[in-house]
């Protein structure tokens, strides 16, 4: 069975939940042969996971860092103008005005052989596409008027999207995605192409993250945008054999954004319960620890705030923040906030760790500050550490959190400094959600419980499609 595992913006190169699970799957199906695309910004990538045995290859395409090629040949300007711009404007069609996602789909296929052919740059630089694009939207009067620069990122924007389609991949059994965005398409070309079956399992839901990605751009910018991120996660809906998710919140949205119900199917994020566990030595009375990466998604401003009423009530408590960061403005406004609440003593940057399960035994408690989550694998790996959590009531946390730890609502540093004082106030309490936080994970969300189903979920795929008449 050889499986394409799409990764976009995550492992190898780049730590956090999704890479946690990608790592911890491959690492257990050690009889599975994988090869990984991983879709990534930026330049200088480094793996920070030791690439599994039985990962075959690693494809990396780097968005926005191809070479500039010009091109007027004549075959190019016939390619252009007869195969490309046609089949862009069967894919932008099925985008805004609801066209058949069968059409798309082929739409997509034949843009991937110009893709393979000429490669991204050359294609969306090209002034003919500049040309029809702009022509495409300005008929498109519930769209309002975009600025130039807002064409011009657009148009930048929808050629580093589908720039994956730019490898001239050979056949796979399965292609298993991460993410019901551009990068699925890869999953869908595989499965129109070649038969494969095309599994899609979402953490958090695609639209709904690009949603909050896209507060404060301009109307006709981010309203375009919003339909396109939502029609893309439609077709990955419309063509996947397997929608997996991580929570019954995520599975409400899938079916909200019209995926069929019944190829839901809900596999928990699970952790390694010998790992994480409780380490009582190196418990700190007095600290909060949480592990997150630094971006707006994450809140970490929240917990800065929270920690201003923590240090008022109890000033011997420490709040130590162990995370990447992948957003350097937003970390700025982080330290400022510390300076400015005179935090300096009482919140602390820590950086990544290789040991998560030492940060989090820590802690005395756990927070969770996020704005959105889908089923965060740091709330389950601080459980299975025995310890209390404080979290915010978004996406899967309750399913996750249950009875053993405190839910506050999200965006609210005082709620969420009360549920820290509480914790830290109260020993037995402590001591109580601990506990049942780690008999939860036992029950619910080991490693050897997920890679079960997945190993089941990719065998009955290759079962079915066997099954099929050719």
């Amino acid at each position: 069975m050889k499986i394409l595992l799409i990764l976009p913006g995550t492992y190898p190169y780049r730590i956090g939940g999704v890479s946690t699970w990608a790592h911890s799957l491959i690492s257990n199906l050690k009889d599975l042969k994988f090869d990984i695309l991983s879709v990534m910004d930026g330049t200088h990538l480094t793996p920070k996971f030791s690439i599994p045995p039985n990962v075959e290859r690693v494809y990396l395409v780097k968005r926005g860092s191809s070479p500039f090629r010009n091109n007027r040949s004549h075959e190019f300007m016939r390619d252009l103008r007869e195969e490309f711009i046609p089949s862009l404007r069967l894919l932008l069609n099925y985008l805004l005005e609801n066209g058949s996602c069968e059409l798309a789909a082929k739409a997509v296929s034949k843009l991937r052989r110009s893709f393979v052919r000429y490669g991204q740059e050359m294609l969306f630089r090209s002034r003919e596409v500049w040309s029809f694009f702009k022509r495409y939207l300005s008929g498109k009067n519930w769209l309002g008027d975009m600025s130039i620069w807002e064409l011009n990122h657009s148009i930048r924007l929808l050629g580093d999207f589908l720039k994956p389609l730019e490898l001239d991949l050979g056949r796979y059994d399965v292609v298993h995605s991460a993410l019901a965005g551009f990068s699925g398409l890869i999953g869908i070309v595989q499965k129109l192409e070649y038969g494969a079956s095309y599994i899609l399992t979402e953490h958090a839901i695609y639209y709904r993250e690009r949603f909050y990605d896209m507060i404060g751009c301009g109307d006709s910018f981010r309203r375009f945008w919003s339909i396109v991120f939502r029609r893309i996660s439609e077709l990955n809906y419309c063509w996947a054999d397997e929608i997996i998710t991580v929570s019954k919140f995520n599975a409400r949205w899938q079916k909200e954004l019209g995926a069929d119900e019944k190829r839901i199917k809900i596999i928990p994020n699970g952790v390694d319960a010998n790992r994480f566990k409780p380490i009582s030595e190196i418990v700190d009375r007095w600290a909060v620890v949480s592990v997150i990466r630094i971006d707006p998604l994450k809140d970490v401003m929240n917990l800065i705030e929270a920690m201003s009423y923590v240090a008022d009530e109890i000033p011997e408590a420490r709040c130590y923040i162990y995370g990447p960061v992948t957003d350097h403005r937003y970390m700025d406004y982080c330290m400022a906030r510390v300076s400015d609440l005179r935090l300096e003593d009482h919140v602390k940057f820590m950086g990544c760790i290789s040991n998560p399960e030492v940060a989090y035994n820590r802690g005395w408690v756990v927070a969770q500050p996020s704005m959105s989550e889908g089923a965060p694998i740091a709330v389950i790996e601080a459980m299975a550490c025995g310890k209390p959590v404080v979290a915010t009531e978004v996406g899967g946390v309750p399913e996750i959190l249950g009875d053993a730890g405190i839910l506050v609502p999200p965006r609210n540093p005082k709620a969420l400094a009360r549920g820290i004082i509480k914790i830290l106030s109260d020993e037995r309490l402590a001591e109580e959600l601990g506990l049942r936080a780690r008999m939860r994970v036992l029950r619910k969300f080991t490693i050897q419980k997920v890679v079960r189903e997945y190993m089941e979920t990719y065998r009955e795929l290759i079962r079915s499609r066997a099954e099929k008449p050719s």
